[in-house]
């Protein structure tokens, strides 16, 4: 399995938002559309699992979106691994490569937004609190500390 960068440029970019549309969690419907319009720029970029021409999963890494709010960057988003490969790590892996990326640009924190309860944690991640996405639904912001100096801050 490979974790690959890519950005609206690479030759992958709209077969990977035609599998992102076909995928079965909402979210993925509404990554594909923000790939199609153009939606990511400057250091924004999609990490891609795959193998054997066989797409994985993936996610994003973004700047801030309305919600959580710009203090909340970057934000890993849309992280999704499809149901016939579960179980092999590759959420970490494409996690690890999406903080790596982050890192080698000058953040120090990587960020994340879910409903999830106790599964981030593995990685590394955080709560830092709930906030409210809209009324009555809240979602639990995560951080994850990518530096020796960001990790004594705590």
């Amino acid at each position: 399995m490979n974790v690959i960068e890519i950005t609206e440029s690479h030759l992958l970019w709209l077969k990977v938002a035609e599998y992102a549309e076909s995928c079965s969690w909402d979210a993925c419907k509404r990554m594909a559309t923000h790939m199609k319009n153009s939606g990511f720029t400057d250091w924004e970029r999609l990490f891609v699992a795959e193998e054997n021409g066989y797409f994985e999963g993936f996610c994003a890494l973004l700047k801030a979106q309305p919600f959580p709010g710009d203090e909340y960057r970057p934000l890993l988003k849309w992280l999704f691994v499809d149901e016939k490969y579960r179980g092999h790590r590759l959420s970490e892996s494409l996690i690890d490569t999406a903080a790596d990326y982050a890192k080698s640009i000058g953040f120090d924190k990587l960020y994340l937004t879910t409903w999830h309860i106790d599964l981030y944690e593995k990685y590394g991640f955080v709560k830092l609190c709930d906030k409210e996405v809209r009324e009555g639904y809240s979602e639990g912001i995560y951080e994850k500390c990518l530096t020796d100096e960001a990790r004594s801050e705590k």
